[in-house]
């Protein structure tokens, strides 16, 4: 075959390529399957990570489904696994702010269980929030692969000099 046959070959095939799709393009996402926590669990750490990260004027935790996080974050950790449900285990059965009104006294004792519990809590719901798209360009504004022209430091009134 001559380059001008090969070329004219070529131009014939552009309008099929573009007509083919592959499978997976387009089809929706499936579902989540939890590594490790049950149903019931995974409606509670998003319950609490809500409590955590709250919606406001942006998502909250859950919006970024940071239970999905969680769950994956620690697929191989039985410890953090185990501190993690004697946690939901404690809070499990309480009013909303009852479970609030907990975590925060938890908050005040890191070297007790519940506390234990809370600071991990926090930790992945905070990592798994702002690693989001909901965190990251919701809430801080992140575009990716852009820079800064300038820096015009602190803009607060009381940190002017």
């Amino acid at each position: 075959m001559k380059r001008r046959e090969a070329l004219s070959a070529a131009a014939l095939a552009l309008p099929v390529l573009g007509q083919h799709r592959h499978s997976a393009a387009g089809a929706p996402a499936a579902p989540y399957k939890a590594k490790w926590a049950t149903a019931d669990e995974m409606r509670e750490l998003a319950e609490t990570a809500d409590l955590i990260i709250p919606r406001t004027d942006t998502p909250g935790a859950s919006d970024a489904k940071v239970q999905e996080y969680i769950d994956y974050a620690l697929a191989g950790d039985a410890r953090r696994q185990a501190v993690l449900r004697a946690g939901l285990k404690w809070l499990r059965g309480m009013p909303v702010e009852q479970r609030a009104a907990a975590l925060e006294t938890a908050s005040a004792g890191p070297r007790t269980p519940h506390g234990r519990f809370f600071q991990m809590m926090k930790e992945l719901t905070i990592d798994g929030y702002y690693q989001s798209r909901e965190g990251l360009e919701g809430e801080l504004g992140w575009r990716g692969n852009t820079y800064l022209t300038e820096f015009k430091g602190c803009t607060h009134p009381e940190h002017k000099g």
